[in-house]
């Protein structure tokens, strides 16, 4: 993973990611997805295309840490890469305590030292 200085303009930094994550609806089966990136409030990832649409709701089970870390979040966007992939930003709603501190952790590794 690399943070790109020029990447962020949003409230949460973001930090780019090659992982694999799972997703599932709220009730469903989990499918493999891979993560683009992610930051405390939010991952934005491409999966095969299941058309999922903004508003719903979904499972996420991502490694952090060597610690799986099972988040729920709301997708506020679903774009059509092409007929077979999708991508998907969520913004994190249901984050335990635990999960919260290995994010921060992960994107405090990333974060570039300030001149000074």
């Amino acid at each position: 993973m690399a943070k790109d200085p020029t990447f962020d303009r949003r409230k949460y930094p973001r930090v780019r990611t090659e992982t694999l994550v799972s997703i599932a609806r709220m009730e469903a089966k989990d499918v493999v997805a891979h993560a683009v990136d992610f930051s405390l409030g939010g991952i934005r990832f491409q999966c095969i295309n299941l058309d999922l649409g903004v508003g719903e709701l979904l499972r996420v089970t991502l490694n952090l840490g060597g610690q799986e870390v099972l988040l729920v979040g709301k997708v506020v966007r679903s774009t059509e890469l092409d007929a077979f992939v999708q991508e998907l930003a969520l913004a994190l709603i249901e984050v335990d305590a635990d999960a919260l501190e290995l994010l921060h952790g992960q994107l405090e590794d990333f974060e570039e030292p300030q001149p000074g």
